[in-house]
């Protein structure tokens, strides 16, 4: 389903991933954790092209990318890719001046081309799913935080992508808002979405992730299953961050 073969990512002189090799099978969730300027959200947006890598394959289902340095893709080619995901960011990113289910239509009728009722009809059965249904007509500064990420998850599951990638979908909520946002990202684990999520949330990751890799400084240096991982790391590295985590979860 994806495919990561040796990518490498360079901002200047600054290389950030250093040759990342990820497999992920339909129907799974593999979540990325590691500490702040390990390349985990890099890697998240090299997925669908919001960054390109300079080295290395990516493929989602039928669609492979090779990346070179100095080769230039084809905007089919990342159109194509990018049908295939839908992202979450961390900041909603959400239109102001449209409502929510005017924000759940829009990819819909500009991307698919779909008409107007058609979207209309498509947005309001996601917006029903995200437990959102009595705000379709309100617009982002009239909803909290975790109803605004609740509608961009909306938003993403509207052009029917093959994955969802989460870019730390719950770490500019306020508390009390998190658990709402999580209960519907586990629902679509429940309901076999593939997904890639960011996140620092480790009991989250513990319940619903396949597979966990542990970022540090542009590699992966610690993967497997969430118990092998979050409960039994083998790296010094894994150690130290996932015990400084539980440190400062006390």
């Amino acid at each position: 389903m994806i495919q990561i073969r040796n990518i490498h990512k360079s901002f200047g002189s600054l290389e950030v991933l250093k040759g990342v090799n990820v497999t992920l099978d339909k129907g799974k969730v593999l979540v990325i954790i590691g500490p702040s300027g390990s390349g985990k959200t890099t890697l998240l947006r090299c997925l669908n092209l919001l960054e390109v890598p300079d080295q290395g394959e990516i493929q989602v289902g039928d669609i492979a990318l090779n990346f070179a340095t100095g080769t230039k893709l084809r905007q089919e080619s990342i159109l194509a890719l990018r049908k295939r995901t839908g992202m979450v960011f961390q900041s909603y990113n959400l239109f102001p001046h449209m409502t929510a289910v005017q924000n759940v239509m829009e990819g819909q009728v500009t991307v698919q081309k779909k008409n107007k009722d058609e979207a209309r009809k498509r947005a309001l059965e996601l917006l029903k799913k995200v437990g959102l249904a009595d705000k379709a007509e309100s617009y982002p500064h009239q909803l909290s935080g975790g109803q605004q990420q609740r509608v961009g998850i909306a938003r993403a599951m509207a052009v029917e992508p093959e994955v969802l990638l989460f870019d730390e979908p719950t770490s500019a909520l306020d508390p009390e808002l998190v658990g709402e946002v999580l209960k519907v990202m586990k629902q679509l684990a429940a309901e076999g979405m593939t997904m890639v999520i960011v996140t620092h949330e480790m009991k989250f990751a513990a319940e619903v992730a396949d597979h966990v890799i542990l970022m540090d400084q542009g590699v992966i240096v610690e993967q497997g299953t969430p118990h092998e991982v979050l409960e039994h790391p083998t790296s010094p590295r894994a150690i130290q961050f996932l015990n400084r985590l539980s440190g400062e979860a006390e």
